[in-house]
């Protein structure tokens, strides 16, 4: 790989890592449009339990009507990225832990625990979301705590 090649791949990388970042933003802010913004037109997004959502209008609808009914906050952080990034394709791979202080529609707070494996794609000079799984290890009471919910795995 070329010295050209790889200080690209190390620019996708980054911009990668912050698109992964501003969705943690946009969507604890509750800037739905926004959110949505960052995915392909025919992206795929997919929270196992919660449901699966395809385009970017339904990708919306889901952080409103979903996300943001019923979660009055959200505070995500996310870590431990792995992306590959395929310079020549315009494509890439990434897989993050993440963790989400949360409040629950009835104004218990909570925990969410998993991994997020994403698919992106650069859309004119942009990297956006093609595909996201969420795999959730555990949805937690803050004062049960997520112990019990684990034990088994």
């Amino acid at each position: 790989m070329s010295l050209e090649d790889r200080l690209t791949r190390l620019e996708y990388r980054e911009e990668i890592e912050e698109l992964r970042a501003t969705y943690c933003y946009r969507i604890d802010g509750r800037d739905w449009d926004g959110y949505a913004a960052l995915f392909a037109e025919d992206a795929h997004l997919d929270f196992g339990p919660v449901g699966t959502f395809d385009g970017r209008e339904e990708i919306r609808e889901f952080a409103e009507h979903v996300v943001g009914a019923n979660h009055p906050f959200l505070s995500h952080m996310v870590h431990n990225p792995v992306v590959d990034v395929d310079v020549g394709a315009g494509t890439a791979t990434g897989r993050w832990y993440f963790e989400v202080p949360c409040t629950f529609e009835d104004g218990s707070a909570g925990w969410i625990q998993g991994t997020y494996d994403d698919e992106y794609v650069r859309e004119d000079g942009v990297w956006l979301f093609s595909s996201v799984v969420a795999d959730f290890n555990y949805f937690a009471d803050y004062e049960e705590g997520w112990a019990e919910i684990v034990a088994d795995r």
